[in-house]
């Protein structure tokens, strides 16, 4: 029981983060918000398919499917991809604004957590002890 309701608040807030990505995302895209640091547009269309994503993401942990540990880390790799590249851009040339870097290290740092409750809660953890 107690591993169930980790899961579940993973999954809300897997979903209510994404929404929250979504939404900054598309103030910015739309024009009903003007960040007055410099925008990179590629990561604004990442950033909101990628808060979609995370919104199935946290549905499939909610319904416990089989493939939401297998999601997540997904999730994670792209996350930490972006961060590196968002990061160099950053330190090398100022076309990315420190904004940019906080926010994708602060995306990685939740679906690390959200990962790591699915996986000392996941019974595919041969290595679970059960305790959390």
């Amino acid at each position: 029981m107690e591993k169930t309701i980790y899961k579940k608040i993973s999954a809300i807030v897997a979903v209510i983060f994404s929404l929250l990505t979504i939404a900054e995302g598309l103030q910015v895209l739309l024009g009903v918000m003007q960040p007055d640091y410099i925008v990179l547009r590629p990561l604004l269309f990442y950033n909101v398919a990628m808060g979609i994503e995370g919104i199935f993401v946290g549905m499939a942990i909610w319904l416990n499917s089989r493939w939401a540990v297998f999601l997540t880390f997904t999730t994670i790799a792209a996350h930490l991809v972006v961060l590196l590249i968002v990061g160099v851009i950053y330190l090398f040339n100022g076309g990315v604004a420190e904004h940019s870097v906080a926010a994708m290290s602060l995306r990685s740092i939740v679906w690390l957590v959200i990962a790591w409750v699915l996986l000392k809660t996941s019974s595919i953890n041969r290595f679970n002890s059960g305790k959390i």
